[in-house]
This record gives structure tokens, C-alpha cells and sequence, in this order.
């Protein structure tokens, strides 16, 4: 098969999240059998042209984009062109923001798979004052073309079957590295880990230090936080007005080693956030056999649950601070957890993932009924 896969995002853009990482993962196993070639927007100090093995990556747009635009928009303005003008058998469209849909269909006769990975639209309102929801289910109505989407979650199906209810929507959820399987033993470690990027309001960081002011921090429980993002500064302000410079910890952001270290040596993971679309971090600390505390949220509360997970009612934090005292102070239930996280875990292995995704593409191409 000859593939085309847009996505905004690139592994190697600071500004990246997980989106591209599944990409990467999933295509570049692919290429390996496949003709494929994945297009990103541009970001500073890129090369247009970028072989990684045998995956070949293009970057579209303007690196200083016409009339302030950004530039995602003109990556988005510059797919259908690249589309018409480049043989393909299948393409394969990710759903971006602000709007969702790139609109690929209406460039090919060919088939389309919208992938979804991002969902955020009412915490993008929230934030611009722009109505994308709106935008997006318009969008969906003249969009009745897309017929194969891959979601994240039960959840997100339910979601995306409303908006395109002639579409197949297939669950194939992000992955873990098979050297995210830490060979220490579950259970086992001297502090509390939380993982991710530094913002309050989405990953609910506000709540998780709460839990530390009312619950955790008297009882010493040590917390470390590991990345990077807007409000790493209010967060250590707040950390050194409430005293728990002693027990709550910043370490920055983490690399592959330095993140399979820290998850090594941690007892639990805690992502206290507000809204997921999947919970990558959850799943690594899972891989290395960690039990995850999470609030039960829609999407995040398909992957952590029990018995290898604590669900907690969203977002009571003096509770949230209990579930992590209770795990702290009980080792083998901690232990026991951790090893059912990592026997859970397997499921999510790339290369089953890539399988899977693959059977997909080629059910599509080849016509087969569905």
C-alpha cells in the first residue's frame, strides 16, 4: 500500500505532545511492509525532507506564516494540493484542532482514515471564547464522506458514531515501547511519581497539591513531579508557601532513561488531570508496574481502573490524598496492584497495536465488507 499520513505535529517539535508519537510508532512499523510517508507542519531549525528508516517525513507550511497565520494553518491549507498531486491507495488524516476535520476526502476518491487523538473542544472554548464545538459538528454534517475513524476509547467512539453515524470507528488505542517494561519489581519504591506536562487547569495539578497540603504531605509521603509547562513556576511558589518543599519535589523534564529510572524507583503514579483523551503516562507507569490513583473521568477510566488502578470521584482532593496514603502504607496492595498494571499493559505492546491498524487499512483498501 501506498500510504499518506498528515499530522500537525512531529516527534521531534518542542511543542509536540503524544499524537506523534503514535504516528511514529504505528507508520514506521508499517513502512517496514509499506510505502509510507507521513506529512507535519514545519517548526524551528526542521528539515523539509527527513528519512527515519524506512518512513519517510515531509514538513508543509510556512515557517513564518503569511499574515501572523500560524503554521499549522497553512500545513492545513497546503494537505489537499499534496493529496491531488500524490499517488496514493489510502490516506490517512488525523483530527486537529481547532476544527477537527482537514477536510481529506474531498481531495481523493480513495479512502480516508481519520484518526482521533485529541478531543478537547469545550476546554478550547473555555479558553478562546470561539465556538469550535459548533464549528466541528457543522463540519461533521457536510463531512458525512469520512467512513473509517480510530479512536482512543469506548467513550470517544460513542462520540464520534453520533457524529458520523455511517462511519466504522474502530477502538486501537496509543501504545507503550517494549522497554517501558521496567525489570523492577512491582510495588517496590521510595516515592510518588507524577508525570506530565505543568498545567493547572488540564492535568488538575492545583488538586494534586491540595492532596498534599491536607493528606499526604503531614504524613511525608514524598512526591516527585516530573516535566515541564506553563505553570511550573506558580506550582513551586505554591509548594514553598504551603512547606512542603521537604517532600514535594521538581525534577524537570524527563528523557526516555531518565523517565524509565524514575519510574523504577517509584512506589505509585498519580494523574490527578481533569480531562484525558487516553493517559499515556498512566500506561508507562503501568508497563513498569506501578499502580495508578486517577480521578474517574470519561476516557482516562477505561485504562486505570481496579484492581490495578484507584478511581477516585472527581475532583475531591482530601480523597484523592487518602487513595494515595492508603496504597503508600500498604505495600503488598501496592505491590499486587503493580503487578496486574503490567500484566494489563501488555495489551498495549506497538507492535500488537501496529497489527491491528494495519489489518484495518487493509480491510479498507482491499474492499472488504465491514
Amino acid at each position: 500500500m501506498k500510504i499518506l499520513h498528515f499530522d500537525t505535529d512531529d516527534i521531534e517539535n518542542p511543542l509536540g505532545g503524544g499524537q506523534p508519537v503514535r504516528t511514529f510508532e504505528i507508520e514506521r512499523r508499517l513502512a517496514e511492509r509499506h510505502d509510507v510517508t507521513v506529512f507535519t507542519s514545519v517548526y524551528s531549525g526542521c528539515k523539509r525532507r527527513q528519512d527515519r528508516g524506512r518512513l519517510r517525513y515531509r514538513r508543509l507550511g510556512f515557517r513564518v506564516a503569511p499574515f501572523g497565520l500560524s503554521p499549522h494553518l497553512t500545513f492545513l491549507s497546503a494537505i489537499g494540493p499534496v493529496i491531488h498531486s500524490t499517488p496514493h491507495d489510502l490516506v490517512v488524516e488525523e483530527f486537529t484542532p481547532p476544527v477537527g476535520f482537514c477536510m481529506a476526502p474531498w481531495w481523493t476518491r480513495r479512502p480516508v482514515v481519520l484518526i482521533v487523538q485529541w478531543f478537547f473542544f469545550e476546554q478550547w472554548e473555555r479558553r478562546y471564547h470561539l465556538p469550535f464545538s459548533r464549528w466541528m459538528r457543522r463540519i461533521a454534517r457536510w463531512g458525512n464522506r469520512y467512513r473509517h475513524v480510530i479512536v482512543q476509547t469506548e467513550a470517544m467512539r460513542r462520540v464520534f458514531q453520533t457524529l458520523l453515524p455511517r462511519a466504522d470507528c474502530r477502538i486501537i488505542p496509543c501504545g507503550v515501547n517494549d522497554d517501558a517494561f521496567s525489570e523492577e519489581h512491582p510495588g517496590e519504591g521510595d516515592c510518588v511519581v507524577y508525570l506530565g506536562r505543568l498545567d493547572v487547569v488540564q492535568k488538575g495539578l492545583d488538586v494534586l497539591l491540595a492532596a498534599w497540603e491536607n493528606v499526604c504531605g503531614p504524613k511525608n509521603i514524598p512526591l516527585v513531579i516530573a516535566g515541564e509547562g506553563p505553570d511550573r513556576r506558580v506550582l513551586e511558589q505554591r509548594v514553598a508557601r504551603a512547606g512542603l518543599g521537604k517532600c514535594v519535589r521538581f525534577v524537570g523534564q524527563v528523557g526516555n532513561s531518565r523517565k524509565r529510572d524514575l519510574l523504577g524507583k517509584a512506589r505509585l503514579m498519580v494523574l490527578p488531570s481533569r480531562c484525558e483523551t487516553f493517559g499515556i503516562a498512566a500506561l508507562e507507569a503501568m508497563a513498569a508496574g506501578k499502580p495508578v490513583v486517577a480521578f474517574d473521568i470519561e476516557h482516562l477510566n477505561e485504562l486505570v481502573r481496579p484492581p490495578w488502578g484507584v478511581l477516585v470521584p472527581p475532583f475531591d482532593a482530601d480523597r484523592f490524598g487518602r487513595a494515595v496514603a492508603d496504597l503508600w502504607e500498604s505495600p503488598r496492595a501496592c505491590r499486587e496492584a503493580g503487578e496486574a498494571a503490567r500484566r494489563r499493559a501488555e495489551r498495549y505492546r506497538w507492535d500488537c497495536l501496529a497489527r491491528e491498524q494495519e489489518q484495518f487499512y487493509t480491510e479498507i483498501v482491499e474492499g472488504k465488507p465491514l
